[in-house]
C-alpha cells in the first residue's frame, strides 16, 4: 500500500525580543533530525527565513560573528541538499524591521508592522523575495548543476491575497507552493488568511486564487494537513507536556537564549467551513506536536490518508519529539510504501 509523506520545516530563529542562536535553533536540531531522516531516506524540504539571511548577509560585511553565522547556515544547507532534501525560500518581511544586538549576538524583532507580504512596499517586496530566491540561487548552484528554487512557503501561512505574490512567482518561476493549510483560517492585526474553502485534496493547481483549483494553472498547492484531537487525546497531551517540562534535558532542544513572543489572536469571525487555528480544536501535524500521547492518532491519520504532509520549526523540537518522529517513521515504513519527494507526488 503506497502512501505520500511530505515532511516540510521552516528552519529559522524566534520572532521577539530575542531571537535566539543560530547553533541552537537551526544547526543542532537539524543535525539531529537529518540523522533520523537518513535511516529511512526521506527527502524533506527546509523553507529557510531568506529575509534572515539577507540580513544577516548584510550585516556579516560589519560583523565577523555575523560572518560565521551566515557561512554556518549556508554550509548546513548545502549538506541538506547534498543529503537529497530540497532548500526553498520562506519570506518574513518583518525582518527588514530587525535590529541586531552585537553585545549578545541576536536579533531583537519586536516590530511586527511588516510580518505580512501585504504590508511593504512593492520595492521592498521586489528585495525580499527576487533577492531571497538569487541568495539561494547563488549558494546551492555552484554545488548542484541544475537546481530549482521552485518552491515556496510565505511567513506566518500569509500568502492572501495572491495577487501580491503573483507576480513574484512568475518572475522567478516559483512553481509550487506549500502554505496552506486545508480548512484553517485566522484573522488578526498581524496575521491574516482563510483557507476554509481550499481543496480538499493532498495538492491542486491553482493560478489566481490560492484557494480554488484551476487544472490548467502554472502553480501546484500542497495541503499541509490538519486534524481534530479528542478531548481525551489533548488532555493527555497537556499532562504529559508538563512532565516533560520537568525532566531535564527531555523536553527542551534548543538552550533557551531566544525570547519568543506569541502573536495576540484576534477574535474570528464564526465560520460552518473553516476552523479558527487558535481557538478550534484542530491543529497542523507537526513534529514539535508530536508526542507519545499523539503517536497513535498521527498513525492512525496515515492509515486513513494517503497523503500526509508535517510542518515544523527545528527551532521548537524537543529530544521527546525527535524520539517519537524515529517511532512514528519506523511504524510508518514498516507497514507503507512511502513516497516523500514532492516531485514525485506529481507523477
Amino acid at each position: 500500500m503506497a502512501r505520500q509523506l511530505l515532511i516540510t520545516f521552516d528552519y529559522e530563529l524566534f520572532l521577539g525580543n530575542r531571537s535566539g542562536f543560530v547553533e541552537d535553533c537551526m544547526l543542532e536540531p537539524t543535525r539531529a533530525l537529518n540523522a533520523i531522516m537518513k535511516k529511512y531516506g526521506v527527502k524533506a524540504v527546509f523553507f529557510v527565513d531568506t529575509t534572515y539571511l539577507l540580513r544577516l548577509q548584510e550585516q556579516a560585511t560589519v560583523s565577523e560573528q555575523c560572518k560565521i553565522d551566515f557561512d554556518a547556515v549556508a554550509g548546513q544547507l548545502i549538506d541538506l541538499v547534498h543529503s537529497g532534501h530540497y532548500v526553498f525560500p520562506h519570506v518574513h518581511p518583518h525582518w527588514l524591521d530587525a535590529k541586531y544586538i552585537p553585545k549578545i549576538n541576536q536579533w531583537q524583532l519586536n516590530d511586527i508592522s511588516k510580518y505580512r507580504f501585504h504590508t511593504i512596499s512593492p520595492a521592498e517586496r521586489e528585495a525580499v523575495f527576487t533577492g531571497s530566491v538569487e541568495l539561494l540561487s547563488n549558494l546551492l548552484s555552484p554545488h548542484f548543476r541544475g537546481y530549482r528554487v521552485d518552491g515556496f512557503r510565505a511567513g506566518g501561512c500569509c500568502i492572501q491575497p495572491f495577487d501580491d505574490f503573483k507576480p513574484y512567482f512568475e518572475k522567478n518561476r516559483i512553481a509550487h507552493d506549500f502554505t496552506v493549510i486545508g480548512g484553517i483560517y485566522q484573522f488578526t492585526d498581524v496575521q491574516h488568511f482563510d483557507f476554509s474553502n481550499a481543496p480538499d485534496k493532498p495538492h491542486y493547481r491553482f493560478s489566481g486564487d490560492i484557494c480554488k483549483e484551476d487544472p490548467n494553472g502554472p502553480f501546484t498547492e500542497f495541503n499541509i494537513s490538519s486534524m481534530e484531537y479528542p478531548t481525551y487525546t489533548r488532555l493527555f497531551h497537556r499532562l504529559l507536556t508538563k512532565y516533560l517540562y520537568k525532566v531535564k534535558g527531555d523536553h527542551t532542544f534548543y538552550k533557551g537564549e531566544g525570547q519568543p513572543s506569541k502573536i495576540i489572536p484576534g477574535i474570528a469571525p464564526k465560520s460552518d467551513l473553516g476552523h479558527d487555528i487558535h481557538n478550534s480544536k484542530w491543529e497542523s501535524l507537526s513534529i514539535e506536536l508530536l508526542t507519545r500521547s499523539k503517536l497513535l492518532a498521527y498513525l492512525n491519520f496515515l492509515d486513513k490518508h494517503r497523503y500526509m504532509h508535517f510542518i515544523s520549526h527545528p527551532k521548537m523540537i524537543s529530544r521527546h519529539n525527535l524520539k517519537t518522529f524515529e517511532i512514528f517513521l519506523a511504524n510508518a515504513f514498516s507497514r507503507y510504501d512511502i513516497e516523500t519527494d514532492f516531485r514525485k507526488m506529481l507523477v
